[in-house]
């Protein structure tokens, strides 16, 4: 058994559907779970939805929605032929559509945010495509079954923190899907939807569905969890800086969690923990070139090719704040206190460096409110430095090659290219700095060139 999933890009359009049931079709075999996002721009537009919903705005809410239906029931018409399997996606896409209404009217009632009005209205598009997915297999006849989620994916929530139950998904999982297993049938599922312990709806947050298929791929025990988009796997850089980026055939597990977290945009950060914690492998396909081998991400593997560095991602609108302040050196409960504000107000961190009166950590911007900057200057000096970017060169090579980092900081010095902060450990698998976002195409460009397509 395999779990497929297929982002919105795959199944954007009528065309792009019949491209991805072909390829589940000649993979049936392999018994494939099928996990699809909504069609392509659609959660966008749910959001731009609800903030019109909230700010009363109804001859927008009136255009999207239209927009919506037209777009739907144009590929059912285009997908499916008329009869009992036409009626029944025509229905539930109806239902789907009136319950959208209700909750948009719900949120113009009480004019204020509701979290689970929200996770409602933003969840509606993984209802939508995978029926009529679902619905067109049966068409082409094929034994497909569409599932609900939301059931299966329970998970804990603390403010915007999410926590799948792994215990939970994995009962809920068997006791849902085994049965329709057993008996061979192809199974159509959401990504990105889940359900708290007591109820409430929620999600694994913007592009989740990675997530939901290495949770039911380690759920299942699955073979392998294959990740289908629109490129031919993880490549060697961004190829919107780098026309000639390659795709990397293998990654380790270590290496590719590292090029989530800090921005490459094939995966979702937290995609390959559960896969790696049951040892499944994770396969990133081109739906639009299915038969290319894509990169293959496995707990381990000997090269035959060294090369020390794999890849590169950087991740934008990053901060940089440091706090100067004798406390600092006094008493090391300022730091506790530092990160408990950030933590409060939602902030994320991905580098820290200190010095006997200094404090520097590198933040995302994810929003206006600047009210915690407010509580960081108690602690003494802050100086407050924005659009930063956070690089890392990642690849198992470099725990054998330490004179790497210095190879790399003197090509960007000689550059004119200034490195803020400098991150790594002598047995890690990547270094991370911190630059201008002005900077970024240089310096992926020079590396690149000088240590990936050189030969590193």
């Amino acid at each position: 058994m395999i779990i497929m999933k297929f982002g919105g890009s795959s199944i954007k359009n009528t065309e792009a559907m019949r491209r991805v049931a072909g390829i589940v079709q000649k993979r049936q075999q392999q018994q494939p779970l099928i996990v699809l996002s909504a069609l392509g721009g659609v959660t966008d537009q749910l959001i731009r939805m609800h903030n019109a919903a909230l700010e009363q705005r109804d001859e927008q809410i009136a255009t999207e929605i239209s927009a919506l239906q037209n777009r739907h029931r144009a590929m059912l018409n285009d997908l499916i032929p008329a009869g009992a399997i036409y009626d029944e996606v025509h229905y539930f896409l109806n239902h789907e559509f009136k319950r959208l209404k209700t909750l948009l009217d719900a949120v113009k009632a009480i004019k204020v945010f509701s979290s689970e009005l929200y996770n409602s209205v933003i969840g509606l598009g993984e209802m939508l495509s995978t029926r009529l997915f679902e619905g067109y297999l049966r068409a082409r006849g094929l034994s497909a079954v569409w599932l609900d989620v939301r059931p299966v994916m329970v998970v804990e929530q603390n403010g915007e923190e999410i926590t799948p139950l792994l215990e939970e998904i994995e009962k809920q999982a068997r006791v849902r899907f085994d049965h329709h297993l057993q008996n061979g049938m192809l199974i159509v599922t959401q990504g990105f939807l889940a359900t708290t312990r007591n109820g409430a709806p929620a999600t694994l947050g913007r592009d989740g569905s990675d997530y939901t298929a290495s949770l039911l791929g380690a759920a299942l025990k699955v073979k392998e969890i294959q990740i289908w988009s629109d490129v031919d796997g993880i490549l060697s850089a961004d190829p919107t800086i780098i026309k000639e980026a390659q795709p990397l055939p293998f990654m380790t597990f270590e290496e590719a969690c590292e090029l989530a977290y800090f921005g490459a945009r094939v995966l979702h950060p937290a995609t390959i923990q559960p896969a790696l914690t049951h040892g499944i492998p994770v396969r990133v396909l081109n739906s639009h070139f299915p038969d290319e081998p894509g990169t293959l991400i496995v707990p381990d593997y000997e090269e035959t090719k060294h090369q020390a560095i794999k890849s590169i991602a950087y991740k934008e609108n990053i901060t940089l704040l440091t706090i100067e302040s004798s406390r600092l050196l006094l008493s090391p409960k300022a730091i506790e206190d530092i990160f408990d504000i950030l933590t409060r107000h939602g902030k994320k961190v991905y580098a820290v460096t200190k010095s006997a009166t200094k404090l520097s950590v590198t933040i995302q911007n994810n929003g206006n409110d600047n009210r915690f900057l407010d509580d960081l200057k108690r602690f003494g000096r802050l100086t407050v430095e924005p659009r930063k970017t956070v690089v890392s060169v990642v690849g198992e090579g470099m725990k054998a090659n330490p004179l790497l980092t210095w190879q790399i900081i003197k090509m960007l010095h000689e550059a004119g290219i200034k490195i803020e902060l400098i991150s790594q450990f002598a047995r890690q698998i990547s270094m991370m700095f911190i630059i201008d976002e002005q900077d970024i195409p240089r310096t992926v460009e020079l590396i690149h060139a000088r240590l990936i397509a050189g030969g590193g």
